[in-house]
């Protein structure tokens, strides 16, 4: 499993190489199309745009904060896999 700053979870098969499935986070699904290029990398002028660097910086990193970017490994206990998010979330798949 494959966390992103774009809010996605990754399922990668260790056969194929591939990704297996992939889930997003809620707010990635509400902001992502601003914040994220379709390649999946940060999207700076609209995160960070600021005409005072420092305080662009602050708000940016705020911003890409409530994206809901996965840092943290997942856990699978049982059946349901769990992964907390940057939007606050604590999400079990299963």
């Amino acid at each position: 499993y494959l966390g992103s700053h774009s809010g996605k979870l990754f399922a990668i098969s260790l056969t194929t190489k591939a990704v297996a499935w992939s889930f997003e986070t809620a707010a990635a699904k509400s902001m992502a199309a601003t914040l994220v290029k379709p390649d999946g990398t940060p999207n700076g002028p609209a995160a960070y745009g600021s005409e005072n660097f420092y305080d662009g910086m602050v708000i940016g990193a705020a911003r890409m904060m409530n994206l809901g970017s996965i840092y943290a490994s997942a856990t699978i206990a049982g059946s349901v896999l769990y992964v907390g998010s940057t939007d606050g979330n604590f999400y079990a798949l299963y």
